[in-house]
């Protein structure tokens, strides 16, 4: 799981870094996140994360064609027809199966190395992986209009990136999480899903926080001559502005109770919200896991439970040193003496991977 709109929140500048929110979706992600970000570590370069952008792109309006062109892939947009015509027709022949096309007998997305040739900068907007080509493709063609369909929508809704503004009682000031929003209107009535994406189950913290949004912003566009990371991703440099949040009102003033559905990538299934955590109890979970970001302890859970959630974290590099866990990451305790400084954590880190 790539995690991209807890990343791109770590990254808005309308987000404080002390915010308790904040600090309670990346102590619920992993403590030794909420260790390093609370510390001063900054996020210097996302992963690529080829169904966000994908949605990124096809939300401004382009067609895949179009998309994969401005990339550079121009000369094998072929290939990216065949890819497609080969899982349509691989889900023809299994039916019965979600997203078959994610099967290991699934014959399709390779290409051959000679088709590759001269294409190393286009590939590089793309994480600098091959798969990512696929995947980018799958999502545009795919996955976006299964989720749409187990949605049920029943005309063609409005799609577009937001921020959500999240808040909870006696916490004056929102943060914002990026994620996505259908808006169907039909005279004064209004149906809003929000979708946040996930790799296979819901996430309490996150879900139940965009469920309590009072309020939305339009995403943010990108700044001229943004930063790009060496992945391809536009880092730190978006233009946030002064825009006002947007109560979700449907066009008559009336509230609208906007539905906050899951989107499977891994198998383009869509579920709505399932809550396991009351809604009066989510207040106190919330600034129980802020005070542990606060204060500590530190394991590095994802490490030690699922180590393939780190390969996409942005702070891999503080935890890891030559593919084991640092005793800096293991010592589980608060940066409160010289020898467990955050400066001397980056020093390693540096000379590590130098």
């Amino acid at each position: 799981m790539y995690n991209t709109d807890l990343w791109l929140a770590l990254l808005d500048k309308d987000n404080p870094r002390s915010h308790p929110l904040l600090a309670a979706l990346l102590y619920a992600f992993c403590p030794a996140a909420a260790r390093w970000w609370l510390a001063g570590a900054d996020v210097a370069l996302l992963p690529f994360d080829p169904v966000w952008q994908a949605l990124k792109d096809l939300s401004g309006g382009e067609t895949l064609k179009a998309a994969l062109t401005r990339y550079g892939f121009e000369d094998i947009l072929d290939e990216a027809k065949r890819y497609v015509d080969e899982v349509d027709a691989y889900r023809r022949t299994h039916p019965g199966i979600d997203s078959p096309e994610t099967l290991p007998t699934f014959p399709g997305g390779r290409m051959s190395l000679d088709r590759r040739f001269g294409l190393s900068d286009a590939i590089a907007k793309m994480g600098k992986d091959w798969s990512n080509f696929f995947a980018y493709i799958r999502a545009w063609a795919f996955l976006y209009p299964d989720w749409e369909a187990r949605i049920q929508f029943f005309a063609t809704p409005e799609f577009n990136p937001v921020r959500l503004a999240l808040t909870l009682p006696g916490v004056r000031r929102p943060v914002y999480l990026p994620a996505w929003l259908w808006t169907l209107k039909k005279g004064y009535a209004v149906r809003m899903v929000i979708g946040l994406p996930v790799e296979d189950e819901q996430d309490e913290i996150r879900f139940s926080l965009a469920a309590c949004s009072p309020a939305y912003l339009p995403a943010p566009r990108p700044a001229k001559g943004a930063a790009k990371g060496n992945e391809g991703n536009e880092v730190g440099k978006e233009k946030t502005g002064k825009a006002e949040s947007k109560p979700w009102l449907a066009p008559g003033g009336a509230f609208v109770v906007p539905e906050v559905w899951a989107l499977k990538c891994s198998d383009g299934i869509a579920e709505p919200r399932d809550p396991h955590v009351e809604d009066e109890h989510l207040l106190p979970l919330v600034n129980a896991l802020a005070d542990a970001a606060e204060k500590g302890p530190y394991p590095p859970l994802n490490a030690l439970r699922s180590p393939s959630a780190c390969r996409k974290c942005v702070y891999i590099q503080l935890c890891y040193q030559e593919h084991h866990l640092a005793p800096l990451a293991l010592s589980a305790a608060p940066f409160n003496n010289p020898s467990t400084s955050l400066k001397g954590a980056l020093r390693a880190s540096a000379a590590e991977h130098a």
